[in-house]
């Protein structure tokens, strides 16, 4: 008897067939399936078959044999052999000739490379010639893109990378020095390296780069936390203060008011006279809707500055959109108790 789709469901967990075999006898077994129910034959010297659905028969019903597995001629998934994709969905790289070894380049190797660039591409590091590179010195839009696939290859490979908007760029990874290890550097060496990422950074921010301004704050407060001791001196403390302030500032610029308010929040833990830093954390959290945390933090920066003009501006339209959202919402209370 043909089962509704609901009885079906509630039986496809309960009921089980009832196995049986004895000499010279055929033993049916009734159970029910994802679909409708089945039958299977057994007898002496026989395997299990399937003879059919209960529910419309077919061909296996008529005693044809059962169709065979056409799992095998179904066509895969459309994707690149050896394909990677990052994490963030950022580009996508397929191996066109695979390299030797397990050893791949990291921030500060020096790596012999033949970059193919389509026209128009924004690079810092030459392109359509072998040129030698550091990983991370470049500047270029395209040039974090590089970084990242680089990471990724070993010497002798050579790739394809696919960024978002259908633009390719080709890679030949010929060989790499090896950058030394944040452990291998003294102290005195990693600050010499923070300040340089991060006066390379002012000048991206200042020529308008944002992103690789963001990119050089983030170098230097790398290197900056690893030179310093825990917690650190004074003029440690400032430095990294001002970065953490610096990549907010970036953040801010990039739509990422989640981050620029925690490195807000972090350089305020470092110097918490820092007015640039509680100002831009008042810009993270008005973006966020915390309206009450901005106007706090505005009027933090206005009791330090009393004549900090973008603070006192800032603290006004904070004001102004909470009071229209406390009318909004008394608005709603009133219609739902009215």
């Amino acid at each position: 008897r043909s089962k509704g789709a609901g009885q079906r469901q509630r039986e496809r967990h309960t009921a089980q067939p009832e196995w049986g075999r004895e000499p010279g006898r055929l033993v049916l077994c009734v159970g029910a399936g994802s679909q409708d129910s089945w039958v299977l034959l057994w007898g002496e010297g026989w395997e299990p078959g399937l003879l059919g659905s209960l529910e419309g028969g077919g061909a296996a019903g008529r005693g044809a044999e059962p169709e065979e597995d056409q799992r095998e001629n179904l066509e895969a998934p459309d994707q690149l052999a050896d394909a990677w994709v990052s994490p963030d969905g950022a580009l996508a790289k397929r191996v066109l000739q695979p390299g030797a070894g397990l050893d791949k380049p990291t921030l500060g190797a020096l790596c012999q490379v033949f970059l193919e660039a389509p026209p128009g591409a924004s690079l810092g590091y030459p392109a359509d010639r072998w040129a030698p590179l550091e990983l991370g010195e470049g500047d270029g839009a395209w040039d974090g893109l590089v970084d990242a696939c680089l990471e990724t290859m070993v010497p002798g490979e050579r790739a394809e990378l696919r960024a978002p908007g259908g633009a390719v760029l080709r890679l030949h990874l010929a060989s790499f020095a090896p950058a030394p290890e944040p452990w291998q550097l003294d102290p005195a060496e990693k600050w010499a390296l923070a300040l340089r990422h991060k006066e390379r950074g002012s000048e991206r921010y200042r020529a308008g780069e944002v992103g690789a301004a963001s990119r050089r704050y983030a170098r230097a407060l790398q290197l900056a936390i690893a030179a310093g001791p825990a917690p650190p001196a004074p003029e440690q403390a400032r430095l990294r203060a001002d970065l953490h302030a610096n990549l907010a500032a970036c953040q801010l610029r990039l739509g990422q008011p989640a981050h620029a308010a925690r490195n807000g929040t972090k350089a305020l833990a470092l110097r918490p006279q820092h007015t640039k830093a509680r100002y831009r954390r008042g810009l993270a959290r008005a973006a966020m809707n915390d309206l009450e945390g901005a106007a706090e933090d505005f009027r933090g920066v206005l009791a330090a500055e009393p004549g900090n003009t973008a603070a006192c501006r800032e603290l006004q339209r904070v004001r102004q959109r909470a009071r229209e959202r406390d009318a909004c919402l008394a608005r709603a209370m009133n219609k739902l108790f009215s």
